[in-house]
């Protein structure tokens, strides 16, 4: 049986989760028209990603995805970070702005949020292939 069949989806079609952007109304529609709807839970908390899953669960009983971002943490470098600050500095001025003051990465990883993995183990139960290989690894918890 085809994930298609798995999933009961009428349309071959995954809705990009598009951190930002995507709602859980949109992922709602998407999956009540039969294709897979998908939520990017990577940009908030754990308690942000509970309450997208939830009002998603109330739009739709069909299936849908929640995305994550799943990345090895950046190693700051103070020098290398200056240096494309400065590199930077004029295309910011072009716009009227100021380069921060220093870089910072702007989504944390799943691989290292265990209050995200608690919360989607306890709103179990879900689907999304970025969060495959932590799922592995925290097995045994």
């Amino acid at each position: 049986m085809s994930l298609i069949e798995q999933l009961g989806l009428t349309a071959p079609i995954v809705q990009a989760p598009m951190a930002g952007v995507s709602t859980p109304a949109m992922a709602a529609a998407v999956s009540n028209a039969g294709a897979l709807g998908s939520i990017a839970v990577g940009a908030t908390d754990a308690a942000g990603a509970g309450r997208m899953i939830a009002e998603t669960r109330a739009l739709t009983d069909r299936p849908f995805n929640v995305n994550l971002f799943v990345h090895a943490a950046p190693r700051r470098d103070e020098g290398a970070e200056a240096a494309w600050l400065q590199a930077l500095t004029p295309s910011f001025a072009a716009f009227g702005a100021a380069p921060p003051a220093l870089l910072n990465a702007p989504y944390r990883s799943f691989a290292d949020d265990d209050a995200m993995l608690a919360r989607l183990v306890a709103d179990a139960p879900w689907s999304a292939s970025t969060s495959a290989c932590r799922m592995e690894s925290v097995s045994g918890r």
